[in-house]
């Protein structure tokens, strides 16, 4: 490329297809008119001082923050933490040397507002424990959250080395005693289990990942979703989410999560006893992935209801709602009436019979204790709290 200084403006050389572009001494970018290719002013040049005037390395305010094709020149799409862009022109690709911040993605919501309504509904009239007065319940908000939570990826290469201890079974067979009774030289065979240690030798090249939230779930009335990292992601750009949609700002340092990633990833994978590990990381990257969560809410009365539908698959993560004490309460007057007559015909037979009778007395007042204090601990129960069991 050569370019020299003109009164009207900066004459250059296209690097695409070698056609002169002129750039005024104003602009920081100017477009091939040949091919359509954009370059991009990397340093300004003294109009004046004639041939002893030195380029003037451009400041950190002048340098344009965009990246562009080393082949065409081209505008390369750069987001946050990308080490390798593709140029959509010519197909080259560009790896970063430096790469800074991490990539932000969102599992795209496949549950709409009155699918989240209808499942949350539904779980109020299904789920065992809830007050027949929650079906009747009235929506009052069906609010869509993508809640963050981290994810460090890296691969793991090396070798272990130890030993573990495993079960072996193995046959035994004893002769000289006959089956059922017999005779005729047969043999009796019994299943022996035992420990075995055998050495471990093992070569490891995988990808392992880590998962840590975020963002504080238990204020949500939530729990973590499970994150496999198989899942559908879509990179998290402006304008993509649905505009009443909230999402929470994430908690926490990409420093932190990548070196608690690093440790777990380090963990010895074999089992083997006292190992001798030789393992090392290589590819890591952090990643924020935003998880889709509606927050449905009814209410019944003076009392509300709060139920979280999960976005992605139309699950229900957790649930509160007023409990229904009727079954409860049920329990709890049969098991008092059976003590009571348990009690009663001890007491009968301790009177009718002349031996035994301080055995007697004393089971019916355990019997009588238990009774009490079961009533005594009872309390009636205000809320039914349901939380998705959780699978790291």
């Amino acid at each position: 490329m050569a370019d020299r200084a003109a009164h009207n403006g900066i004459e250059l050389w296209c690097p695409q297809c070698r056609a002169a572009v002129v750039m005024p001494e104003y602009a920081d970018t100017a477009v091939c008119a040949a091919c359509g290719s954009t370059l991009v002013r990397q340093c300004r040049f003294a109009p004046e001082g004639g041939a002893d005037a030195a380029p003037l390395v451009a400041s950190e305010e002048q340098v344009l923050r965009s990246v562009q094709c080393s082949q065409c020149a081209g505008p390369l799409s750069a987001r946050e933490g990308r080490r390798i862009l593709v140029c959509r022109h010519c197909g080259v690709r560009v790896v970063v040397k430096q790469r800074g911040g991490v990539t932000r993605w969102y599992f795209p919501a496949r549950v709409d507002r009155l699918e989240a309504a209808a499942i949350a509904a539904r779980w109020l009239h299904e789920h065992p424990g809830v007050a027949k007065t929650a079906r009747e319940a009235r929506l009052v908000e069906s609010h869509l959250v993508y809640a963050p939570i981290w994810e460090h990826r890296t691969l793991l290469a090396g070798w272990e080395f130890g030993y573990k201890l495993r079960p072996q079974t193995e046959l035994i067979s004893s002769p000289g005693k006959a089956l059922f009774g017999r005779s005729g030289g047969e043999e009796d065979v019994r299943l022996d289990v035992r420990l075995v240690k055998e050495g471990v030798e093992e070569a490891h090249l995988k990808e392992r990942r880590f998962y840590q939230a975020a963002t504080d779930f238990e204020e949500l009335g939530a729990t973590r979703p499970r994150v496999t990292g198989r899942e559908l992601l879509a990179p998290l750009l402006a304008g993509e989410l649905e505009p009443s949609a909230t999402v929470l700002t994430a908690q926490g340092s990409a420093v932190e999560v990548a070196a608690r990633g690093r440790r777990a990833a380090l963990l010895p994978l074999s089992g083997a006893v006292t190992p001798d590990s030789h393992l090392f990381t290589f590819r890591e990257s952090t990643a924020l992935l935003y998880y889709p969560l509606w927050l449905v809410r009814f209410q019944v009365g003076n009392r509300h209801c709060r139920v979280v539908v999960n976005g992605r698959d139309g699950t229900v993560n957790s649930g509160v709602a007023p409990a229904s004490n009727r079954r409860r309460v049920a329990l709890l007057a049969t098991q008092a009436v059976l003590a009571l007559v348990v009690c009663v015909t001890l007491a009968w037979l301790a009177a009718t019979r002349d031996s035994g009778r301080e055995t007697m007395v004393a089971l019916a007042v355990i019997v009588l204790a238990a009774a009490a204090l079961a009533i005594w601990r009872f309390r009636m129960v205000g809320e039914v709290e349901y939380h998705e069991p959780f699978s790291g």
